[in-house]
């Protein structure tokens, strides 16, 4: 699956492209993901979970409002996606079908102020403390197995994650005004790339192929390689008001203020 995106993107860095688009569906939305799977998720307004499979076919809907507002959608599992609730700090994992499977009132073992949460490779959770400013791992039983060390020590100052995921070994929170900061899968420091790095101060979420973070920006999808510190700008085509982008192995998911479209990539 990896490969398959990783060879999608390679090819739009270096190749002319057409884009096809497939599915346009009617919604307001504002927050876009997908999965390897193909499908894609979208919180609307009323703060609901909207899926989509691959030809754009409404799927599945998850609609749970006692936890507050939605914050983020994590679905790099698609058979365990993650709904993070950061007023509550709640965590609600759901099955392929989007149905509530297990749930995490965090406040309940005095993690009391979570600022950005993720699903790990084992499909455990990752969440960022704010009032002991680490990363924690916990499994099904509330269970603390890594944490990382304190990272207002390590910036030398207060910060307040907006954003992480866990990709091919690597954590990577996102700290506005800061960059992205990547620990190992224990929590340990490993490197950082810096807002003068990528280019912009206050991403909000993101990909990551193969050590590249893939965000949108102001009409272009930007591929910055973790490693390289290099970044390649990638067209897309253009809408009123485009408000995320993702690329999935010949896909690309375009969220607008009017609608979620769907293109395959002619490469």
């Amino acid at each position: 699956m990896v490969i398959g995106l990783w060879s999608t993107l390679t090819a739009m860095k270096t190749l002319p492209h057409d884009y096809k688009l497939i599915k346009t569906i009617p919604l307001t939305g504002k927050y876009l993901t997908t999965d390897f799977l193909k499908s894609a998720y979208v919180i609307n307004q009323k703060n609901q979970v909207l899926k989509y499979d691959s030809t754009g076919a409404a799927i599945g809907i998850y609609n749970e409002n006692r936890y507050g507002q939605l914050h983020t959608v994590d679905a790099t599992t698609p058979f365990k996606v993650l709904m993070f609730y950061k007023d509550q700090s709640t965590i609600v994992t759901t099955d392929f079908q989007m149905n509530p499977k297990h749930l995490y009132r965090l406040s309940s073992v005095g993690i009391n102020r979570v600022a950005t949460a993720c699903m790990s490779h084992d499909q455990y959770i990752w969440v960022y403390d704010m009032e002991v400013h680490r990363l924690k791992k916990i499994n099904t039983n509330y269970e603390v197995i890594y944490q990382s060390q304190n990272v207002k020590n390590l910036l030398g100052m207060e910060v307040e994650p907006n954003f992480m995921i866990e990709r091919d070994g690597l954590i990577y929170l996102n700290v506005p005004g800061e960059g992205v900061i990547m620990f190992d899968i224990f929590g340990t420091y490993y490197t950082s790339a810096s807002i003068t790095d990528l280019g912009k101060e206050d991403l909000k979420s993101f990909q990551v192929v193969n050590n590249n973070i893939v965000f949108f920006e102001d009409g272009i999808l930007h591929i910055f390689n973790v490693f390289e510190k290099m970044r390649n700008d990638v067209r897309i085509p253009q809408t009123d008001g485009t408000k995320d982008v993702k690329v999935e192995m010949g896909y690309l998911y375009l969220l607008n203020n009017e609608e979620l479209r769907f293109y395959s990539l002619g490469l």
